[in-house]
């Protein structure tokens, strides 16, 4: 390596720094002024997002009377999603999963009655121009929160002959919408079927035949959210298991 020259006269030194500034400094202006995607601090320019990108929030922004168990996602077309974040009006974050492809964000839990969540983060388009995610939603605020009360319990062990009970503090008039979200799964299979009571405010299951000894049973009802009459919500899901007695 060639060292350098300390015995070069210090005014021979000074001309040639000069010389070095005046080449660098009209090339630094010319490459500042080229610089068109750079925006100015404080000012308004928005970038353009690319033809066929957009976030797609579900609900929209600002919808109301969202109910807590419906799909809550947020997709971004011919992007991709950096970050994602969706609070209450605690703070608390919502648990979500993000997809493989990094294009979608869905909810993994489920949502509280008579809330405002707001969306929060940044997506990228096709270019990788940054493009925040602001929003919020609200989700309904039932009349009533129906209370739900089993007759059996985790673990309990019961007679061949009882039947399973779901007792409503409130009268209910879409059966039908209840029906659906109950499930009696039994090993060995055990045929049976639902019946209310006259006022309404207790579903019966009872087997056709007596439960077989030793039979293990999951009473599973899916009624948190569930519109059982106007403006009455589940206010709970029921997840029993049981047994009946071996003898």
């Amino acid at each position: 390596m060639r060292r350098p020259n300390r015995t070069t006269p210090l005014r021979a030194v000074s001309s040639l720094n000069s010389l070095v500034i005046a080449l660098f400094v009209p090339a630094a202006l010319l490459a500042s002024g080229c610089a068109s995607e750079i925006v100015p601090a404080g000012s308004n320019t928005t970038p353009t997002p690319t033809e066929g990108f957009r976030i797609v929030p579900e609900p929209e922004f600002n919808a109301s009377g969202v109910s807590p168990v419906q799909p809550i996602r947020i997709t971004v077309t011919d992007g991709t999603l950096l970050s994602v974040s969706l609070t209450n009006d605690e703070g608390i974050k919502v648990k979500g999963e993000l997809s493989d492809d990094q294009r979608r964000w869905t909810a993994t839990e489920p949502l509280g009655f008579d809330k405002r969540y707001k969306w929060s983060g940044t997506a990228f388009d096709a270019e990788g121009e940054r493009f925040p995610i602001e929003g919020s939603f609200r989700t309904l605020a039932p009349d009533t929160v129906v209370a739900i009360q089993p007759n059996v319990v985790d673990g309990g062990v019961y007679p061949r002959t009882a039947p399973i009970m779901l007792r409503f503090s409130t009268p209910i008039e879409d059966k039908a919408a209840v029906e659906r979200a109950l499930t009696i799964d039994a090993n060995p299979r055990t045929k049976g079927g639902w019946s209310w009571n006259e006022d309404a405010t207790m579903i019966t299951w009872r087997p056709k035949q007596r439960w077989k000894a030793g039979t293990e049973v999951r009473l599973l009802a899916n009624l948190y959210a569930v519109r059982m009459s106007e403006g009455h919500y589940g206010a709970t899901d029921v997840d029993v298991r049981f047994r009946i007695t071996p003898d």
